[in-house]
């Protein structure tokens, strides 16, 4: 499911979607919980994250600790286009490997 998800151009352009209309922030989260899914429905495909399924749970303080749930290709996908907006924003002042990864 991960490289489906990772392959997914439709899922991309949503998530890419979600950040422009500021429904997913533009973070690198410090502190990540994973584990199996809860049933939550993930923010980044708007479908329940199932318990045979990865979850990822981010706490986003800059948006008063609000609870990010996402299944891990999502979370894959909406950290390197963070990196790449983050990149973009601060244009170029760091190697791109010199920003910190989250994953």
């Amino acid at each position: 499911m991960l490289a489906a998800q990772l392959r997914n151009a439709e899922l991309q352009a949503y998530i890419h979607r979600l950040m422009d209309e500021g429904r997913l922030p533009v973070i690198l989260p410090e502190k990540i919980a994973a584990g199996y899914g809860s049933g939550s429905n993930c923010r980044g495909c708007d479908q329940p994250v199932t318990p045979t399924q990865i979850e990822y749970d981010i706490e986003d303080h800059s948006n008063g600790s609000v609870r990010l749930t996402l299944h891990r290709g999502c979370y894959v996908l909406w950290q390197i286009e963070c990196v790449r907006r983050i990149h973009k924003r601060d244009q170029g002042s760091l190697p791109i490997d010199a920003i910190p990864h989250a994953w």
